[in-house]
């Protein structure tokens, strides 16, 4: 466990902020059957600013990326710990491989580690977009009835994402690379073209409501000596008014955003509790937190649940830090009062909370939502009990 340890700490302590340049191309050019002859990224897209992150904010997204999964729930976000820190240079800003990085992975990781990659990039890209809630797309349609009506099969191509903000929903689908050494824009466009047709449009047609937009990204990231490392998005709008069988509505994809990090914090039958209306809510457990305060802010973190990791200091002297994956405690209660009370909605609960932001404290990243992940230099102001 010591190299998840430290695979951990490193990217925690990468902390300076880092970035990736950000390209969104034209729906229709993306769409063409080709490009025309010498094609150039400044005729075929728009550059906007930089998408700026922490090693701590990319390592938060990719482990609720994994927690969202409900079929894959064996060690998220290992893979991605043991390795990140080996492979990329969260120091570099644009955002850098290490010098051979692309050459020292075998195909499968190399396409697996910028797969996860790409979609915690596509995570933060969500939350520039102002959108809070995420939820995994196929765990979502297959949680429905819907589910088994034959619109879904086992491999049925779907984007990854379904973001919402307290009103509309967004379907995104994400893709890595580790290996385009540069902005060409044929293959880009046919990386773009291919997600939008296949993963994309339909789910913007399945869906009900349609979704507002249906994004696609694509994030290379890059050795230095390459063009910097690049993000490519493509933004087609909703406007589908087609009916559906696959129902869709922002409070469940609130449900599922929260249920997924319940789970990460080790309230599995809670984050059920949660997503399924038929659980009797008599079965709710009594939980017990740590209440901290982090610079004028509160956050809740099961009891027992904040990991002490030992690092060697100095010849003659070990030290550590603390570990955690919390909630804001606002968002707490009102996540155990919609357990509680199958008639409360989460949306008219959070809706009005100005609190809930997205914030970067030192060495831990605050999501939108109100998670927190990474290194807690607290003081705990309170201990309670709370029914979830």
């Amino acid at each position: 466990m010591h190299t998840v340890f430290r695979g951990l700490l490193e990217l925690i302590w990468s902390v300076g902020s880092t970035s990736i340049e950000v390209y969104e191309w034209n729906q229709v050019d993306v769409r063409k059957r080709r490009l025309p002859n010498a094609p150039r990224l400044d005729k075929l897209s728009t550059k906007h600013r930089d998408l700026s992150f922490s090693g701590c904010s990319l390592a938060h997204a990719v482990v609720k990326a994994d927690y969202m999964d409900r079929r894959n729930l064996t060690m998220p976000g290992l893979g991605f710990l043991l390795q990140a820190c080996s492979v990329i240079d969260f120091d570099k800003s644009p955002i850098e491989l290490k010098s051979g990085a692309s050459k020292a992975l075998n195909d499968s990781s190399l396409s697996s580690m910028s797969g996860r990659v790409g979609q915690g990039l596509a995570i933060l890209y969500g939350h520039r977009l102002g959108l809070k809630f995420t939820a995994h797309l196929r765990s979502h349609v297959e949680s429905l009835p819907a589910g088994n009506s034959g619109l879904l099969h086992k491999n049925e191509a779907m984007a990854d994402f379904l973001f919402a903000d307290d009103q509309k929903t967004v379907i995104i689908e994400s893709k890595g690379s580790f290996s385009l050494r540069e902005n060409d824009p044929s293959p880009i466009k046919a990386v773009l073209k291919a997600a939008l047709q296949d993963q994309v449009d339909p789910w913007m047609i399945y869906l009900q409501p349609t979704p507002s937009n249906g994004y696609v990204t694509y994030s290379c990231i890059r050795e230095a000596g390459s063009e910097p490392s690049a993000m490519f998005v493509v933004d087609p709008e909703g406007g589908s008014l087609e009916s559906s069988d696959v129902p869709l509505s922002v409070e469940q994809v609130m449900r599922e955003n929260y249920g997924a990090w319940l789970r990460a914090m080790g309230m599995t039958d809670s984050a059920e509790r949660l997503l399924n209306s038929l659980s009797d809510v008599r079965g709710a457990v009594e939980y017990s937190f740590l209440i901290v305060d982090v610079e004028g802010r509160k956050f809740a973190f099961p009891d027992g649940s904040l990991s002490f990791m030992p690092f060697y200091y100095s010849p003659w002297q070990w030290k550590g830090i603390w570990i955690g994956i919390g909630l804001d405690f606002l968002v707490l209660q009102a996540i155990s009062s919609a357990i509680q009370s199958k008639d409360i909605l989460l949306q008219k609960l959070l809706v009005s909370s100005s609190d809930i932001r997205e914030l970067s404290y030192r060495n831990a990243s605050v999501f939108p939502d109100g998670s927190i992940f990474g290194q807690i230099e607290f003081d705990v102001v309170d201990y309670v009990q709370v029914m979830l």
